[in-house]
């Protein structure tokens, strides 16, 4: 539970964090002043985890908010069935935990870090004041509910009316924003964080799915997959794929 999470990861009070940091402009905290900042710098903790490493666990009481700072974080839930599902992944300047502190309830998914990760905590009664009593903190977390409920609809979206090949086209689109990188001649390479079987809960597809897409895609040239690598020689011919979808 989270009281050992806590116990597991090193964490520690520096001010300095906060003002250097290139992701603090971008939050929720960026308008805080006066005794207010000084109040939010206080309560701050960074926080480093390791590789597999929980934040949260789904079912636990609400400790607080984590600003992603570094590394990549994956949010997975429990189904009826008591399997781990992968649903989603955070990157740097994204706010965990906010939906649990304002609805009152425990956790509904776990947060687990893919690789070393730092995350800086701010306890969950000093996040509330803040909340409560500054309407501008308030409407800039409403503001980062409804980008999240957006893209949630959109992700609804694609898995009702895309085919399985189109969904893994558009989520390779999505991983090589933050995980990809260009060679010489044009192609682009993606060192997956996630293993095969996420990627097909992903797409809700099952594994054996995801396998036969990924054979298609190879033999219409437009991937190539090698564990937890994959090519993309042509990205222009790759999008113009998930464009047609």
């Amino acid at each position: 539970m989270h009281a050992n999470t806590e116990q597991r990861s090193a964490c520690c009070s520096t001010r300095d964090d906060c003002l250097n940091c290139s992701q603090f402009a971008d939050t929720e905290w960026r308008d805080l002043e006066g005794d207010d900042l000084e109040r939010f710098f206080t309560a701050r903790r960074s926080c480093a985890f390791a590789s597999g490493q929980s934040l949260f666990a789904q079912g636990d009481r609400n400790a607080g908010l984590y600003c992603i700072r570094t590394g990549t974080v994956a949010l997975r839930q429990l189904d009826e069935e008591g399997n781990s599902v992968l649903i989603g992944l955070a990157y740097p300047g994204d706010v965990l935990g906010y939906r649990a502190l304002v609805s009152e309830r425990e956790h509904r998914t776990s947060a687990e870090a893919l690789g070393p990760c730092q995350a800086c905590r701010i306890d969950r009664d000093t996040a509330r004041r803040l909340i409560q009593e500054r309407p501008q903190i308030g409407f800039a977390f409403l503001r980062r509910s409804t980008r999240d409920i957006e893209n949630m609809q959109d992700a609804l979206l694609r898995t009702a009316v895309l085919s399985n090949r189109s969904r893994l086209i558009h989520l390779m689109l999505s991983l090589v924003e933050h995980h990809g990188s260009r060679a010489d001649d044009g192609a682009h390479a993606i060192d997956l964080p996630i293993s095969r079987r996420d990627l097909a809960s992903m797409i809700g597809a099952r594994h054996e799915t995801l396998s036969r897409v990924m054979s298609r895609l190879e033999k219409e040239d437009l991937a190539q997959f090698s564990g937890r690598r994959v090519v993309i020689p042509n990205m222009e011919a790759f999008a113009a794929a998930a464009a047609a979808c």
